[in-house]
């Protein structure tokens, strides 16, 4: 019996045993693999294109899309570069901001070209990818010489350049004299090769990068170790790279076709773009015709210093040369583009009244500003429940069509509630009571007719302001007088002066202030 019951016992152990080691395998399976699925790798990333010139305006783009794509926390931030370079200075801050960055992984991704200041900002980036047949490199800075060729700089502004690609290798990982030959076309840099431990199972190559007035002072034992060397970059030029030398000289951490490829094989699942904004857009191209607009603005004020008076040339003239000022601060200046268009606006109308009445341009510029302005000032938080909502788009024009159709509505009944009331109401007016002018048409002369009667010299008085449009009497051959619309050539003249007729063309009477004897 106590056999029996030992036995009972000791299959009763073994069948626990059994389960629970059962028990033991498949537990630890399920738990690892539902572990497995909770940590596959999603990555976030922020995208900004960094296109066009290298100037103050993509500095101040790009700082305030670090800004907003740090706040977003992602894993990367990508600067999509494709520029032929630009000023030197906004590179400068461009690169220091993004050394900055703090937390997510920075990668420049060249999209095209990455040329000039465009591999400085390259550089800075903690990895570098490039796009396939994408080049990088040539970032000798240039001035226009004397004879209008650029020239290299010379030394006083090559070296703290070198000395901040250098910076960049070193903090980043890349070939640092490499770098620097992206700068200096004296530098002759080479690639030696040797075997270690040779004819030995251990025998492997290795490889070093010198500078050519390096390896020529090296004795023969030195020389014959390394042999022939291979030539990277000749003296006399510029590193300039294709994606495929860029990897093989470990500037480039990949190459792939286009950005879907690039986005699969760093496993980016999330993304998301900064967009530039209007006023970084008004600024870049402003700062791409600046030297055009301060040469018209320049040559329009030299014009007007040259004839009496001041007429179109002079606010032609100030207004190019303020819209190069401007766009200096453009990209500060976005959420109060509508204030600016309107208070513009205003003093063009402003100056077709009081400076230059006649020319309509000023007026109608004047206008637009106001009808821009009063537009962009619409906003969706601004528009009554009862306007339906639009398609939802990338860009919602819902705003914007409510804001055109609110303001060339309240223009038209604008002008048809005055047009109206001067055909129908004012005739009905006792007279006296009309706020509207009546011109007198039995003493107003058109200056298409009768402009025979006068000639040039003949003196009369100005009855209006001549801004530099108005009205003016002159004394006719049978002793009569009649009043002409004349003009000035830009002068201003006060109504009760004495004026002379200087010219008549084309029915247009052309006269010029009596200077007192």
């Amino acid at each position: 019996m106590k056999i029996l019951t030992k036995l009972f016992l000791f299959l009763a152990f073994l069948t626990a045993f059994s389960l629970a080691d059962t028990t033991a395998v498949v537990a630890p399976v399920k738990k690892d693999s539902t572990k497995a699925e909770i940590s596959a790798p999603k990555k976030q990333a922020v995208w900004i294109k960094l296109e066009g010139d290298v100037d103050p305006a993509m500095y101040e783009f790009c700082a305030r899309a670090i800004g907003e794509a740090i706040e977003k926390k992602p894993d990367y931030i990508v600067f999509e570069i494709n520029t032929f370079g630009g000023r030197l200075d906004a590179a400068f801050d461009l690169v220091d901001t993004i050394m900055a960055v703090k937390g997510p992984e920075t990668i420049a991704l060249v999209k095209k070209k990455a040329i000039s200041a465009g591999s400085l900002i390259a550089l800075a980036c903690k990895k570098l990818y490039m796009l396939e047949a994408t080049t990088i490199g040539d970032c000798a800075p240039i001035v226009q010489g004397g004879d209008g060729t650029p020239q290299i700089v010379g030394e006083k502004i090559q070296s703290p350049l070198r000395a901040k690609f250098r910076n960049l290798a070193q903090r980043n990982g890349y070939p640092e004299l490499l770098a620097s030959s992206f700068v200096t076309p004296e530098l002759e840099v080479l690639e030696l090769t040797a075997k270690l431990d040779k004819g030995k199972a251990t025998e492997r190559d290795t490889t070093l990068i010198i500078e050519g007035k390096k390896f020529a002072v090296l004795d023969s034992n030195e020389k014959k170790f390394w042999g022939s060397p291979k030539i990277l970059v000749k003296e006399g030029e510029l590193l300039t790279m294709t994606d495929k030398e860029a990897e093989e000289l470990g500037f480039s951490r990949g190459t792939f076709k286009n950005r879907e490829d690039f986005e699969t094989k760093l496993a980016i699942e999330r993304k998301s773009e900064v967009e530039t904004n209007t006023g970084e857009k008004i600024a870049s191209a402003i700062a791409a015709i600046s030297g055009i607009l301060l040469i018209l603005g320049f040559g329009a004020l030299y014009i007007e210093f040259k004839t009496p008076g001041f007429g179109m040339f002079g606010i032609i003239g100030i207004i190019l040369i303020g819209i190069v000022f401007f766009g200096q601060f453009a990209p500060q200046l976005d959420g109060y583009f509508p204030a600016i268009l309107l208070v513009a606006g205003v003093i063009l109308f402003l100056v077709e009244i009081f400076v230059m009445p006649g020319t309509f341009l000023f007026g109608i510029g004047g206008i637009a500003c106001m009808i821009i302005a009063l537009i962009m000032s619409f906003d969706t938080a601004n528009i009554p429940e009862y306007v339906p909502e639009a398609v939802e788009t990338t860009f919602d024009a819902t705003p914007w069509l409510f804001g055109l159709f609110f303001v060339l509505g309240s223009a038209a009944v604008a002008l048809i509630i005055p047009i109206a009331a001067s055909k129908y109401l004012i005739p009905l007016l006792p007279e006296g009571w009309t706020p509207m002018l009546k011109t007198d048409m039995e003493t107003a002369v058109s200056p298409t007719e009768d402009v025979q009667e006068v000639a040039i010299g003949t003196v009369g008085t100005a009855k209006t302001f001549l801004r530099p449009v108005g009205q003016a009497s002159f004394t006719m051959p049978d002793g009569s007088t009649k009043l002409f619309d004349v003009q000035t050539h830009g002068e201003i003249i006060e109504a009760g002066e004495k004026v002379k007729i200087e010219a008549i063309q084309e029915g247009h009477i052309w006269v010029s202030r009596v200077i007192p004897a």
